[in-house]
């Protein structure tokens, strides 16, 4: 009978994967009317995940994200779904675990997280299998062994992660991008930025590119020595269409770092057409020089996006524009700011000084061919271009040695400080996007050491932070935040979650659960509580009941 009943148990533990359910409602009634409590547990992070899931179930992304399945091959080697997998990934790129073995002590064997993925309790401690344990050790085995195993260990996770198809990876990336589209997350008409980032990993990585390039030698101290050397580096690339105003990617393409910036760069901006369909429209994009192309920008000016670049100095239509400053409209602006605190507090008055001028016809690579021998046919005709020269900025005052910037576009420049504040934010994507995704997020530490695992890895950072930026802006309007409209980027989130969660609990029943302030656990099991927080000075069992919905007996 025991051996049955033994099989029994086993078989319904190794085949229930249901993800758990919130049922406030229900549990509340549960709790007034009966003496037991299944499972309770303090509320951490797991009041964040508890938020993100509802949002990500909400708009119909957690769906989407269910197709990110393994291949075949990986799939039929585990009961375990690959949808718990795919949030426990999740989980640990929000949670900004730098070392992908953290995974382990910090979500594997936390038993309020694991549940909300599906994982009951036995499973969390034994693990679904024996799998990196030693068959001759009985550890696991001893029921007075108060440790946590985890259901899974990292290494099946990163199994797991990395065998996801390039294609599948690419698909549901771009559909999500499209739903928060079509829920209004972007505005309606977008001032675009393009950018490419590198990825640098060891010389070991399998599948990783290589380019020699000149770099800055990291010095503090160069006493104003500023020659570049060579240095070869390795790994992969990236290019972002991103939009400054909402802070959400658009399109993301992947190589090895050896790709030039312009390859990829028409395909990511269509791509970024597409998932905004007619929710959304890209009026104009600014963009660094490395992505100088003639086809390009002619066929951005085909799709009636204007295009702001700034030229390079050795460009025919850089020395142009720099000989036709004194013919151009000149428009100078003053701004004045507070720098310092206290007494270091003083006024400073930035100057910008442009020169906008039209119908430059020096730039013989902008066209529908580019640039070749073709400019230098009798019967060339070369396309107009506009510009803006920079004569003074801000970023001039402190950088007096720099080379003069010459801002070329497709766009009117009977304002020509219109064409500069169009080309200024576009240092706002290496900062916000970039160097957070790399900081705070370590968007350099995949799973594993391979194209696979960076590729994977990449996207999923990128698209989690885009999540998590909506999610914030989604809990604002539900929930009406005090500091609403104000980001204050993820770590200072992060820290202001636990502190929102720090007096809450998560009850457990079965494949249920529901959150409570503690007080309300008190109340509902029959005891009195004066002065709860954000209550009147007393509250009753039904007051809950009814605040949650529940049949009051």
């Amino acid at each position: 009978m025991d051996t049955i009943k033994n099989a029994s148990e086993t078989i319904f533990k190794r085949l229930v994967w249901h993800t758990a359910k919130r049922d406030q409602a229900g549990i509340a009634e549960k709790l007034a009317n009966e003496q037991e409590v299944h499972e309770i547990y303090g509320l951490g992070d797991a009041g964040l995940f508890d938020e993100f899931f509802c949002f990500l179930r909400e708009l119909g992304i957690m769906k989407v994200l269910e197709q990110l399945a393994p291949r075949r091959h990986r799939k039929r080697q585990s009961p375990v779904p690959f949808s718990a997998v795919m949030l426990i990934y999740l989980m640990r790129i929000v949670a900004g675990l730098k070392f992908f073995y953290h995974t382990g002590p910090v979500l594997l064997q936390s038993q309020s997280l694991m549940r909300l993925v599906g994982f009951n309790g036995h499973q969390v401690k034994q693990g679904v299998n024996r799998r990196s344990l030693d068959r001759s050790s009985t550890d696991w085995e001893d029921k007075n062994n108060t440790g946590i195993r985890g259901p899974i260990c990292p290494e099946f996770i990163a199994s797991f992660i990395v065998a996801i198809a390039n294609k599948t990876l690419d698909r549901v990336f771009n559909k999500i991008i499209s739903i928060l589209a079509a829920n209004s997350f972007f505005p309606r008409k977008i001032h675009a930025l393009l950018d490419a980032s590198d990825l640098e990993s060891t010389e070991r990585c399998e599948g990783r590119g290589k380019v020699t390039k000149e770099k800055a030698p990291e010095l503090r101290r160069r006493r104003g020595r500023i020659k570049k050397i060579r240095v070869t580096v390795f790994g992969f690339k990236i290019w972002v269409v991103w939009d400054p105003n909402s802070g959400l990617p658009i399109a993301m393409r992947f190589a090895t770092i050896e790709t030039h910036d312009v390859l990829l760069a028409r395909e990511v901006i269509e791509q970024a057409i597409t998932n905004l369909g007619e929710h959304a429209g890209i009026v104009s994009i600014a963009i660094d020089r490395g992505f100088m192309c003639g086809k390009l920008l002619w066929w951005l000016n085909s799709k009636g996006i204007i295009f702001y670049i700034p030229a390079k100095s050795n460009q025919n239509v850089y020395n142009d524009a720099l000989s036709l400053v004194e013919t151009g409209l000149r428009v100078t602006r003053e701004r004045k700011r507070t720098t310092g605190h206290g007494k270091n507090r003083e006024q400073v008055t930035d100057t910008w000084d442009v020169v906008g001028l039209e119908g430059l016809t020096s730039a013989g690579f902008y066209g529908e061919l580019g640039s070749g021998s073709h400019e230098n046919k009798k019967d060339f005709r070369p396309n107009p271009i506009n510009a803006v020269v920079v004569l003074h900025d801000p970023y001039r005052e402190k950088n007096p040695n720099v080379k003069t910037m010459v801002i070329l576009t497709n766009g009117p420049v009977s304002k020509p400080l219109k064409v500069y504040d169009g080309y200024d934010p576009r240092s706002e994507i290496e900062n916000s996007l970039f160097r957070e995704s790399k900081q705070g997020w370590f968007i350099k530490r995949p799973p594993e050491n391979s194209k696979a695992g960076f590729l994977v890895h990449a996207y999923l950072t990128i698209l989690t932070m885009a999540l998590t930026r909506a999610f914030r802006d989604w809990m604002i309007q539900q929930e009406e935040l005090e500091d609403a409209g104000k980001d204050t980027g993820i770590r200072k989130f992060r820290q202001k979650v636990q502190q929102e969660n720090s007096n809450k609990c998560i009850v457990f029943h079965y494949d249920r659960y529901a959150i409570f302030y503690l007080y309300e656990i008190l109340i509902l099991c029959g005891k009195t509580v004066w002065k709860p927080r954000g209550v009147p000075d007393k509250i009753t069992r039904e007051n809950i009941l009814g605040k949650y919905g529940a049949l009051l007996e």
